[in-house]
């Protein structure tokens, strides 16, 4: 058994494609309100809409607080760091600067616009 794929209920889908795609990932619609896009590593990133979500299960409910940290490795600290600005100049927020973590990584952290963490990592050396 592998992971094969994660799903994110998002209230703006378009919003959430474009904080997404600032990571790598490029999206394409397969079926009305369902996005798909794969990382480097071949980890599915499935987007739908809450409207989707409702469709699929009449009982689902709305997120009051996200409870996923999605962890993008990068090749190196300027890496991360460019990611971060280019983040957080497009309008998302900020959970933690980029820092060099004690356990030996450049780290940050930002979310996503339903509120899930977000961190942006590479080893320092």
């Amino acid at each position: 058994m592998s992971l094969d794929a994660i799903g994110i209920a998002c209230k703006d889908l378009q919003k959430s494609i474009l904080f997404y795609e600032l990571l790598g990932i490029e999206f394409k619609e397969f079926g009305e309100g369902h996005f798909e896009g794969t990382t480097k590593n071949g980890l599915r990133i499935m987007l739908d809409s809450f409207e989707l979500m409702k469709k699929i299960n009449p009982n689902w409910k709305e997120p009051n607080n996200p409870g996923i940290t999605l962890c993008f490795l990068q090749e190196s600290p300027l890496k991360v760091d460019s990611i971060y600005n280019k983040i957080t100049a497009s309008d998302f927020s900020s959970v933690k600067e980029p820092w060099d973590a004690f356990w030996g990584q450049r780290y940050s952290s930002v979310l996503d616009p339903d509120g899930n963490q977000i961190d942006i990592f590479s080893p320092i050396e």
